[in-house]
């Protein structure tokens, strides 16, 4: 006959390893999902078909109250887009006439919009009407000497823009990931500030052997910075010093052909903007994860 310690310490083993059960499936259900907060999953996601002029968008911008621009390849042109509807709300555009360039990203500070092409050239100038054609400034910041450029962001904490090389042009060079920062206020390149992370330490968790910036975002909240790479379909998380967080290849690699632009809302919503390549460009608005921390709306 089982005695009554030994018939409970068997019921406790049991709810034990129950527990234990159940809190590995639920780590493994969100594995691999999402970086900080981010759940990367069709529950969370909704997704816009864009119109037939932003079939290359290259690059995402959000102003401080959470209004969203971007701009394409090859014309200086800028588009207001609403992120909750996927329409385009108001276009201008940079010179008359408009500015032709590789246009690779774009950033928005102080109320002055950017715009970076891939050999490092960027533009400024202030937010525009629709239809108008706004008169603006350019600066050579020297880095097409170094690397391709592809991946502008702003840093309101420090003031600065962010520009993430896609791949370096210097010989023995290769082998981790820099994005470099720009001062407006100077219009010189910060090269004692770069941010540089080893790629081994990104490739290992991607099983890639490279890996190749296209966008650049940084996170409001956290002040972390988080890059796509369209060719791996890769999401990095970084600290603002360069520290690696962690390197996912996206959940829904499907949903994203080319990831090029990427944005974070003040509310925790993740923007990805792919281009169209032989179909229309997708604009992926991703939810916020129950465990993201929030802005107060007053801030």
């Amino acid at each position: 006959m089982v005695s009554r310690r030994a018939e409970l310490a068997r019921l406790f083993a049991i709810t034990f390893l129950s527990l234990m059960t159940a809190c590995s499936q639920a780590s493994d259900s969100t594995s691999g999902q999402g970086l900080n907060g981010f759940p990367l999953d069709s529950e969370s996601l909704q997704q816009w078909k864009l119109p037939k002029k932003l079939k290359e968008i290259s690059g995402l911008a959000l102003t401080p109250d959470d209004r969203l621009f971007t701009v394409t390849d090859e014309q200086a042109i800028v588009y207001e887009l609403d992120y909750q509807q996927g329409e385009i709300v108001k276009v201008f555009t940079l010179g008359n006439p408009t500015v032709h360039g590789d246009f690779e990203g774009i950033a928005i500070l102080n109320d002055v919009f950017y715009l970076v092409t891939s050999k490092g050239r960027i533009y400024a100038t202030a937010e525009g009407k629709d239809g108008d054609k706004m008169q603006f400034k350019s600066y050579k910041t020297g880095l097409d000497k170094l690397c391709e450029i592809e991946g502008l962001a702003q840093d309101r904490q420090s003031g600065t823009l962010l520009l993430a090389c896609k791949k370096s042009k210097v010989k023995g060079k290769g082998g981790k990931l820099s994005i470099f920062v720009w001062s407006p206020s100077t219009g010189e390149v910060l090269r004692e500030r770069e941010i540089t992370i080893p790629e081994d330490d990104i490739t290992d968790k991607l099983d890639k052997k490279h890996v190749n910036p296209s966008g650049i975002a940084v996170d409001p909240e956290t002040a972390n910075l988080y890059v796509v790479a369209s060719r791996q379909r890769a999401l990095i998380e970084m600290k603002p010093n360069g520290e690696l967080i962690n390197a996912i290849i996206l959940p829904l690699a499907d949903r994203h052909r080319q990831a090029e632009g990427i944005e974070i809302t003040r509310d925790g919503r993740l923007l990805i903007a792919d281009e169209g390549g032989k179909k229309k460009a997708r604009l992926s608005v991703y939810a916020p994860g129950h465990n993201r921390p929030r802005i107060k709306q007053d801030e």
